[in-house]
């Protein structure tokens, strides 16, 4: 009889065909463990290694299950069945702690760059903010008032017209004695409009600048507090990133954590700002 050819597999991985006297070689010096699958011509399916008593002798063998008598046809080919379905999961593969140092680092770096673009950038909208309104009610007056001095240099200028003319008629006359009434008037009007507005429109235009301001003091206590959140979850990201990497991405971590930690800790920056 001819000597089998063997096969044999180590998770998805198939070697083989070998002899018997390599296969037995392998099972002996350990190179073949217990859990691998073996194949050899009469088998029926893949059976673990240790099943095999002409591999491993003292191998378990099942219960009162019976033996089972070898196929007349096991071989497509001249190659065996595919092998069934995993019966075990395959063995993890190592984890690279450097790697996923390197990963979480990453993450804390863009988390953090984020969280310190957001409180600034939060900062200085509620500034731009505060100065927007204290715009709107400057604009506000200062378009009152240009609107009655462009009406009042009008009745000015005519007025001082007709009194640089010397041959005026009666009605020019009329109306030389009529402007300075008309002058009074419109200053009478102006006040009266200019104090209703200060109490309404302009009070309004005000209050909201002044609560604004007000706000804005409030929440950038919260965004300073922000501000340095975001920087400690940065310095931790370096701190992360720099001893899993090499060249010129670790010389710029090292830059960024100096910049952060003088501009932001040692500084007086932060800590005598918005606080």
């Amino acid at each position: 009889m001819s000597d089998p050819i063997w096969y044999y597999a180590r998770g998805e991985s198939e070697q083989g065909p070998i002899s018997s006297a390599q296969i037995k070689a392998l099972a002996a010096t350990g190179a073949l463990r217990r859990d691998d699958l073996v194949w050899k011509e009469g088998m029926e399916n893949w059976l673990p290694a240790s099943d095999v008593d002409e591999l491993f002798p003292n191998g378990k063998k099942k219960g009162n299950e019976p033996e089972k008598k070898p196929a007349s046809s096991t071989k497509e080919n001249g190659k065996p069945k595919p092998k069934p379905a995993v019966r075990r999961p395959p063995l993890s593969p190592d984890v690279d702690m450097a790697q996923v140092i390197r990963s979480v680092g990453r993450g804390l770096v863009v988390l953090g760059v984020l969280i310190v673009l957001m409180s600034r950038g939060c900062d200085s909208l509620g500034v731009r903010k505060v100065a927007r309104l204290q715009a709107v009610a400057e604009v506000a007056e200062s378009d009152f008032q240009r609107t009655w001095d462009r009406a009042k240099s009008l009745l000015e200028d005519e007025q001082q017209s007709l009194q640089e003319r010397t041959d005026r008629n009666n009605v020019q006359q009329q109306r030389l004695n009529s402007l300075p009434e008309e002058i009074a008037k419109l200053d009478r009007e102006k006040k009266a409009e200019q104090r209703n507005l200060r109490r309404g429109k302009w009070a309004g235009y005000q209050i909201a600048a002044e609560d604004s301001e007000s706000n804005n003091r409030m929440w950038g206590y919260w965004r300073q507090l922000g501000f340095l959140f975001g920087t400690m979850v940065l310095a931790v990201g370096l701190l992360f990133v720099t001893p899993t990497t090499e060249g010129p991405e670790r010389w710029i971590c090292l830059v960024m954590l100096t910049v952060i930690l003088y501009s932001v800790y040692a500084s007086d920056s932060v800590w005598g700002g918005s606080f």
